[in-house]
């Protein structure tokens, strides 16, 4: 568990084919006045709109990305064998024309039992119990449907490495 806020950096990779919506991850991972901005605002709403909720510092990201799931393979390998392995993955379902994000996903998970991988789709073909089963344990395993709150997804990550 990550414990010091000044030094922490989470590192993600991101799998997606469609380049608009990597883009929309890189904007919210990157460490920018922009981001800073888009965090601070979501923190005022959730203090106006939710004033129970606690609000955490925000750490900053280590952000690589790829569009194919063989690319996805290929990096967590890299990062592994660099022995600097991605605390969470997140994978976009369909990735044509390679092999799926949950085929990437299982593949990962072999590589490395303890890095969380979030699933995101914009079709709910697959129920989330297949992909626990692919892809366990499902204590490491989350799932978002597209359109998806990019903040959110930022926020759940940092919840998920942090193990809260």
């Amino acid at each position: 568990m990550l414990t010091q806020l000044d030094q922490e950096r989470i590192k993600v990779l991101v799998a997606d084919d469609d380049e608009q919506v990597l883009e929309c991850y890189l904007e919210v991972f990157r460490d920018d006045a922009a981001t800073k901005n888009m965090l601070v605002l979501d923190a005022l709403a959730s203090e106006l709109f939710d004033p129970e909720t606690e609000i955490e510092d925000q750490p900053k990201f280590n952000i690589v990305s790829c569009s194919q799931g063989q690319d996805a393979i290929d990096a967590v390998t890299a990062a592994k064998d660099a022995g600097e392995p991605f605390d969470a993955v997140i994978l976009d379902v369909r990735m044509p024309p390679g092999i799926d994000g949950v085929e990437a996903g299982s593949q990962i998970r072999k590589l490395d039992s303890d890095v969380k991988i979030v699933f995101v789709t914009g079709f709910s073909d697959m129920p989330f119990e297949d992909l626990q089963r692919r892809v366990p344990p499902p204590k490491n395993l989350h799932y978002f449907n597209k359109p998806l709150s990019f903040s959110a997804l930022a926020k759940d990550v940092v919840s998920m490495v942090r193990g809260n």
